[in-house]
């Protein structure tokens, strides 16, 4: 908020050409400055429908970068009261705009996604978490021996 759109401009190209590098699991937690509401309309793959309030310019990019790059907006998926979804609030106006996003693969293994309530990070921005399932490889079964000995 309040930078010029030039400086927007510079950032998102930057952070384009930095997400087209990454190829492996990732999990982005940011304060991207947009609100992106509970409206999907044909953003049904990157949203859920629990967002809050209204949709602006800045939440049009976050979907549109979003969808893109195959992301999904982890924050918007699970139904939580206003209380867990507001991460800024300053002078009576709150808002959604810390959001966490991981690959539309990955979305299965979040189970929930909420702010903490009473946890500040700043004056003005609350701590949003995410519960993530950790899938890893089940490890080899090495094959035994029997030790049986065998008599004459």
């Amino acid at each position: 908020m309040g930078c010029q759109e030039q400086e927007k401009e510079l950032f998102r190209q930057e952070f384009e050409a930095a997400m087209r590098t990454v190829k492996e699991e990732l999990i982005i937690g940011a304060d991207m400055n947009g609100r992106v509401g509970k409206r999907r309309d044909g953003y049904e793959e990157v949203q859920g429908s629990h967002g809050f309030e209204i949709r602006n310019e800045d939440g049009d990019y976050l979907l549109e970068m979003a969808q893109s790059f195959e992301l999904v907006c982890m924050n918007t998926w699970f139904q939580k009261l206003d209380k867990f979804l507001i991460s800024y609030e300053s002078g009576g106006v709150q808002s959604q705009i810390y959001y966490i996003l991981v690959r539309g693969a990955n979305k299965s293994n979040v189970t929930s996604c909420k702010v903490m309530l009473g946890e500040v990070c700043v004056k003005q921005l609350r701590l949003v978490v995410m519960d993530f399932k950790m899938r890893g490889r089940k490890p080899k079964m090495r094959k035994r021996r029997s030790r049986m000995m065998m008599g004459p």
